[in-house]
């Protein structure tokens, strides 16, 4: 399979479409023009692997999706204009497709999700639904001390008398206090 690509990537239509986005200044498409067009996109798959919670799965496939989408949107805007925009088409192209390989990731992460037993999400869900129950769980406590249903709480001690004031008890003594 990958020599059915490397011969379709080579062809010489091929390389002739891509010579505007991958050429360097002499009109030569070198491993360090390619290196320069998507060190870039590398760099922001970087930073978008490292941001990104979950395992090493999840991050490699943030890395991935996002230089592959954002240096290939460059490279095929840069191809289709033939480089007429020159910045301007990398930078938008580069944009688009980060976009695209943001999603691609996405689905690759909740299908990886989905194969594990989960329900399907990406690393960014997973983790939002584990900080709401933790929230809710927190303010559940909170309104539990607040009214004075949690043991422990000082308001648990609060006795209503005929005249509506609030009185505390001493826990020891069982003495109230005004």
């Amino acid at each position: 399979m990958l020599g059915s690509i490397k011969r379709f990537a080579m062809s010489p239509k091929v390389v002739e479409f891509l010579r505007p986005a991958l050429a360097d200044a002499k009109g030569k498409i070198t491993a360090g023009s390619v290196a320069g067009r998507f060190a870039p996109d590398a760099l922001f798959g970087v930073m978008a692997a490292t941001q990104t919670p979950g395992d090493v799965f999840d991050k490699g496939t943030a890395f991935a999706t996002s230089t592959l989408g954002g240096g290939g949107g460059g490279v095929l805007v840069s191809a289709l204009t033939g480089g007429r925009l020159g910045a301007v088409g990398e930078l938008v192209g580069g944009m688009g497709g980060d976009m695209i390989g943001m999603q691609a990731g996405d689905m690759i992460s909740r299908g990886k999700d989905k194969l594990m037993g989960g329900k399907g999400q990406t690393a960014w869900e997973r983790m939002g639904e584990q900080q709401q129950a933790e929230y809710a769980a927190d303010l559940e406590q909170k309104f539990l001390a607040q009214y004075g249903l949690l043991p422990g709480s000082r308001e648990q001690y609060a006795q209503a008398d005929p005249n509506l004031m609030v009185r505390y008890a001493d826990p020891a003594t069982g003495m109230g206090v005004a």
